[in-house]
């Protein structure tokens, strides 16, 4: 398991345009890896929301489907157990091998809902506009390790290059290589499988969190905040129809921010506080996760168990 991080894009306009490609994801079907009765396409009224809360973050909001999907806290877990069992299977061929340490991103956010909604804090933005603060660039991710043929054989199962796992069987050191090298052979252990995408989130529930995102954009009730945030943006001076239209601004791109990106973030601020932006998206999103969950019960129960199972293999290995 590995982490994928950009490395010369600002954190806090990373963090806000990883937001801004969610909003872009379609909202597909799944059958979670075979499991019948399972739908992430919403279906039958558009759900109701009582009394959105009036907050200028979420980050210490859970959404409905957070139970589902691991956390942070849980990925390191796994990656870390997935780091020690490939050392000690690797151990067990007579190669000594340590894992590339998992380094997690340096602009990670607190919590899955910390600046989903595009919030900043209003002393962020007046310091560094979209651009976001030195000290949470991402942490560039370190090389891959040159290995022999014969390491990767073993890690791999496969000595090719430019394989990332073979089929094992061979002999080394008077042992068989495990199918996919040590490498699988942890991930097998932590059970890894084409439904959680090979040992993280389960599709099904990726793809509801996803589908409740793609519509909650589309609800009259966000695309009136949104209407109330661009009239407010209009009288301090600044033309954007909408708060994810901000981020596109090509001025954004100097390698400072300026005077004018500082002041557009400070009224971007102000106007999602007056607006209650924040509160009535999160609590929207969160109705349209509710009802996809209901649809799905029973798939994302077996999902939930599966996942308290991989944490309880990762346990045992790091206690091990």
């Amino acid at each position: 398991m590995t982490h994928i991080r950009p490395t010369a894009a600002p954190a806090t306009r990373l963090a806000l345009a990883g937001a801004v490609a969610l909003l872009a994801a379609a909202c597909t079907s799944t059958d979670s890896g075979g499991a019948k009765g399972t739908s992430t396409e919403a279906k039958g009224a558009v759900p109701a929301v009582s009394a959105p809360p009036s907050i200028a973050t979420a980050a210490d909001k859970a959404l409905p489907i957070d139970p589902y999907l691991l956390s942070y806290e849980q990925r390191d877990q796994l990656e870390r157990a997935d780091s020690v069992l490939v050392t000690r299977c690797m151990a067990r061929f007579g190669i000594q091998y340590q894992a590339p340490p998992q380094i997690p991103g340096g602009n990670r956010p607190r919590s899955r809902t910390d600046r989903r909604y595009l919030e900043m804090t209003a002393d962020s933005a007046q310091a560094y506009g979209y651009h976001g603060a030195e000290g949470d660039r991402p942490t560039p991710a370190p090389p891959p390790p040159q290995v022999s043929d014969a390491t990767r054989l073993v890690l791999t199962g496969s000595a090719a290059a430019n394989a990332k796992s073979g089929q094992g069987g061979q002999d080394y050191n008077g042992a068989k290589v495990p199918k996919g090298g040590c490498l699988g052979e942890a991930k097998e252990k932590l059970g890894a499988n084409p439904s959680n995408n090979g040992g993280g989130d389960a599709q099904l529930a990726r793809d509801i969190d996803a589908g409740a995102r793609e519509r909650s954009k589309t609800d009259d009730r966000v695309l009136g905040v949104f209407k109330s945030w661009s009239d407010c943006m209009r009288t301090k001076g600044y033309d954007y129809p909408d708060p994810v239209k901000v981020l596109d601004d090509p001025r954004w791109s100097s390698p400072a921010p300026t005077d004018v990106e500082r002041g557009t973030a400070v009224a971007d601020v102000a106007c999602k506080q007056q607006a209650n932006v924040v509160g009535v998206w999160f609590a929207v999103e969160a109705a349209y996760e509710s009802q996809l969950i209901e649809q799905n019960t029973t798939a994302l129960a077996q999902i939930r168990k599966e996942n308290e199972d991989r944490l309880r293999a990762a346990a045992q290995a790091l206690s091990s």
